[in-house]
């Protein structure tokens, strides 16, 4: 389903931040690049729209109001909201480049619990696109944020034409049948304001599997439901830091929407090698190597020039060993060789910070064959940064706040007076220590002081 309102959005918008660690989590609020403030709420429909005369009042909805500078608030109904089933859990994210604003709730459909996901641009609504999951589990501590970047397409005639795909990035929870809470992360790939049509679900578990052995461990509640989802050290990656009740351990994990240059130069080099594969393979590997190795350095300009000659260097080793499977097999395994190197030099190589490790697992989403032209094909890779014991933490409500790169945590828990918090160090945390309110210092003020810990560390 093509969702055309959704084609500017770009990265987290301003949140404004809440007196609690519910509210600030779920950004029910968000600031406008004008000043204007966007407020996402549920209700009955009497309720939030006291004069309406089109639903019945007791029906819940979704409104988004718009505060202007100086003008009364202006609230809007939120396209197919109004029937008989629940809305809960709200979020809103502006896009100032767009003025857009997006919203994520969970609704109820024929008693199916559903993630509902649409934007507005001031005129129009998109149509909602929808994220299931187990569909008989509620969905709670609900999050998401935004990531974005651009790339090339070959076009007619040896032109080329820039596109633009946005990631939708969700996280939540849903409680296990063993009564515990496994956390999940959807993407939803957009490009040139189109769905892809498809979004995968991932159990975050399941990347902690054979790197931890599960272990028992406590997790208070208020601590098991709240997990964080944050942009990370570039603009293609976030970090989900959140507590495992099945493997006993506190993990964070960075997802990197690797560089679409990627998989257009291994596909490029496996149709290459096929079409020279005709002629050379199997009697002259030399000649093929050579030639698939310097196809890979002419394709590879998004790439520093030590990387892509390493890649094709590779590449042309790889061929010049041969392989008994035939001409097919052999371009399938340059190509994934392409895609396994890309995505370890993909931080030296597009970006220059640090790339994946050995513990990196990569994953290819493909669009909807069904959809006119075809969606291209995602690489996304998911890497455990950490895991760390299941911390301890007092009463009150709990927050995590992580940095940048995933690699430090810190736990808070507010109380009346003031809160408490453990920094991770190493693999361990710290003994708890206190921020006391003051006159100087509330709540959301100790907030940014625990941010700003991360961020100088």
């Amino acid at each position: 389903m093509r969702n055309k309102c959704l084609v500017y959005v770009l990265a987290v918008g301003l949140g404004v931040l809440a007196a609690s660690a519910a509210l600030a989590a779920s950004r029910e609020v968000a600031l406008g690049s004008d000043g204007e403030i966007y407020a996402v709420r549920t209700g009955a429909y009497g309720q939030l729209f006291p004069e309406g005369r089109e639903l019945d009042r007791s029906n819940p909805v979704v409104a988004l109001d718009i505060t202007k500078p100086g003008a009364p608030v202006k609230r809007i109904l939120v396209p197919g909201t109004g029937g008989w089933e629940a809305e809960t859990s709200p979020s809103v994210l502006f896009e100032e480049d767009s003025q857009t604003a997006v919203l994520l709730w969970e609704t109820e459909f024929n008693f199916h619990p559903i993630l509902q996901l649409a934007s507005f641009d001031g005129t129009t609504w998109s149509r909602s696109i929808e994220v299931i999951g187990n569909p008989f589990a509620l969905k709670t501590s609900v999050q998401f944020t935004i990531t974005r970047d651009t790339y090339e397409e070959p076009a007619a005639g040896g032109a080329t034409v820039l596109r633009h795909r946005m990631v939708v990035h969700i996280s939540w929870q849903e409680e296990t049948a063993g009564g515990g809470l496994a956390t999940f992360y959807s993407p939803i790939v957009i490009t040139d304001g189109g769905f892809i049509g498809w979004n995968p679900i991932f159990n975050l578990d399941e990347y902690l599997r054979g790197r931890v052995t599960p272990a028992s461990a406590e997790v208070q509640p208020s601590l098991a439901r709240a997990p964080i989802i944050e942009n990370g050290r570039d603009e293609r990656t976030i970090i989900i830091a959140y507590p495992s009740t099945a493997m006993g351990r506190l993990a964070t994990v960075e997802i990197d929407v690797l560089p679409e240059q990627l998989i257009q130069l291994a596909e490029g080099a496996r149709q290459h090698i096929i079409d020279l594969g005709q002629q050379y393979y199997p009697s002259d590997l030399p000649t093929l190597a050579e030639k698939a190795r310097q196809h890979i350095v002419d394709l590879g300009h998004a790439f520093r020039s030590d990387v892509i000659e390493a890649i094709a260097g590779q590449v042309k080793a790889q061929i010049l060993a041969g392989g008994s499977d035939g001409l097919e097999a052999l371009a399938d395994k340059a190509r994934q060789h392409i895609v396994d190197l890309g995505a370890q030099f993909s931080g030296r190589g597009l970006r220059g910070i640090n790339g994946a490790d050995g513990t990196a697992k990569l994953m290819e989403i493909s669009g909807d064959p069904a959809l006119p032209d075809a969606p291209a094909t995602f690489l996304f890779q998911f890497r455990v940064v950490s895991d760390l014991p299941i911390p301890r933490v007092g009463p009150g409500a709990v927050r995590l706040f992580v940095s940048e790169r995933g690699e430090n945590l810190i736990v808070s828990w507010a109380q009346a007076d003031k809160v408490l918090y453990r920094n991770s160090r190493g693999d361990r945390w710290s003994e708890a220590r206190e921020l006391r309110f003051s006159d100087s210092l509330d709540l959301n003020k100790a907030y940014q002081v625990l941010e700003q810990r991360l961020s100088s560390r």
